[in-house]
């Protein structure tokens, strides 16, 4: 075979190679691809509603004046009142206590205040009126209120708990707290989540 036709017929083969390719690029590109998908969606999702009510009964009040008598307190005088916390949320939770004391005109009446909160009832006539039951808060006469106090059992939604709050002046106040006053603020608050 000559070279001329050599040539030719390596040209020929090579036309042929690239018509091969072309051809199986263009069964590449035209291939069909199946696919398939599903989806998971969740069901309607709603924040839990975290609140507390206090009051007299078992109220939805967010704020709560305890209705002591407030005027003329001497030493060895105590008052004390029912105050009945409700959770109003939409799941059970625990909620803590914590205790303020705001003196008026610089005195030093509550500090001189014993505040004890238990849960238990009212016991006694006035002026010598008490609380049953364990403290579950106490702050001394003299001394702060102690840190959050957390009650170990959740409240269900809507359930309440009668808490009793008892104010004392020891007799043994001193004289230079005559004519003082002050206010005792109890806080409630629930707490979920991390």
């Amino acid at each position: 075979m000559s070279n001329r036709a050599q040539s030719r017929r390596a040209m020929q083969i090579k036309a042929l190679l690239s018509m091969g390719m072309l051809v199986g690029l263009g069964a590449v590109s035209t291939l069909a691809a199946w696919t398939g998908t599903a989806t998971a969606t969740s069901a309607p999702i709603t924040a839990a509603k975290v609140s507390l009510g206090v009051g007299a009964t078992a109220d939805n009040a967010s704020s709560y004046t305890v209705p002591i008598n407030g005027s003329n307190w001497y030493p060895g005088m105590s008052q004390a009142l029912p105050v009945v916390v409700k959770n109003t949320s939409t799941l059970a939770l625990p909620y803590s206590i914590t205790g303020s004391v705001t003196e008026n005109a610089g005195g030093g009446l509550g500090q001189a205040l014993h505040v004890v909160v238990t849960a238990g009832t009212v016991t006694g006539t006035a002026p010598n009126v008490s609380c049953t039951g364990t403290p579950l808060v106490s702050k001394a006469a003299l001394a702060s209120f102690p840190a959050p106090v957390v009650r170990p059992s959740s409240l269900a939604p809507e359930a309440s708990e009668t808490l009793c709050v008892q104010y004392s002046l020891p007799a043994t106040a001193n004289t230079a707290l005559q004519g003082n006053s002050t206010t005792v603020k109890l806080t409630f608050t629930a707490t979920v989540g991390s």
